[in-house]
């Protein structure tokens, strides 16, 4: 039996984490955050589980570790390994779901008058670099914002676009849930909190190009709150 570690899971993966026992390809490990995808028969686009240190960027789909990174996950992109039965199990070792915990999500609002043509953001979906596009950042951003106005969201998203580790956070974003920081600056930016120069910087912290998305994302749908037009302005 291997060697296990504790961890919680966020209750957006659990069924993934608790099921039975499927393989699961690496889609990235750094130091600090290891990206798995389903890779059996049933498993969607969507399906990914992301496996954080205590220092991490910790995604609303991820199972978070007690320990600081940098973490020895003993495998690397491309390689696969087996999740289910609340274990991750890596080569040497494993993960075991001992708990959950409860990510952040955007409050909703009244229905608005005000309207987004999704249009041109799903069209942009999948185009940019990196496990997550900056087209699709900024999706994200607007899937939030959208939320926390009452505006109407797209029907669906062509998920089937872009990477496996976006999709989940595209899904994710869709229901309200995001990093601790995002949903903070969506609020204060609602709110026209003074914290908003303050909670801006946080995000734009966020990657190389995910969080100026994240913020071009809710910009763009809070000038569409507040200045309404009858075709929406997102072209």
């Amino acid at each position: 039996m291997l060697p296990t570690i504790p961890g919680a899971v966020s209750p957006l993966v659990r069924g993934l984490v608790a099921g039975r026992l499927r393989p699961a390809v690496v889609l990235a490990a750094f130091p600090s955050a290891l990206y798995l995808a389903l890779a059996d028969g049933d498993a969607g686009h969507a399906d990914v589980v992301a496996v954080v240190t205590s220092d991490a960027l910790v995604l609303p789909t991820s199972i978070l570790l007690a320990t600081p990174s940098p973490h020895p996950w003993g495998v690397v992109a491309g390689d696969v390994v087996m999740l289910g039965g609340d274990v991750v199990a890596l080569r040497g070792h494993g993960i075991r779901v001992v708990r959950s915990w409860r990510p952040r999500r955007v409050g909703t609002a009244a229905p608005s008058a005000a309207t987004v043509d999704w249009r041109g953001l799903l069209a942009d979906v999948g185009r940019g670099e990196g496990l997550t596009p900056r087209a699709d950042d900024v999706l994200c951003g607007a899937l939030l914002a959208a939320r926390a106005v009452g505006i109407a969201g797209p029907e669906t998203l062509p998920l089937e676009r872009t990477t496996s580790l976006s999709a989940s956070l595209l899904v994710a974003a869709s229901e309200g849930y995001a990093v601790s920081c995002v949903v903070d600056h969506v609020a204060a930016a609602v709110a026209g909190s003074p914290d908003v120069e303050r909670t801006r910087e946080q995000v734009l912290a966020i990657g190389h190009t995910s969080g100026a998305g994240l913020v071009e994302g809710i910009d763009l749908v809070l000038h569409a709150a507040t200045s309404p037009q009858p075709e929406g302005i997102l072209s």
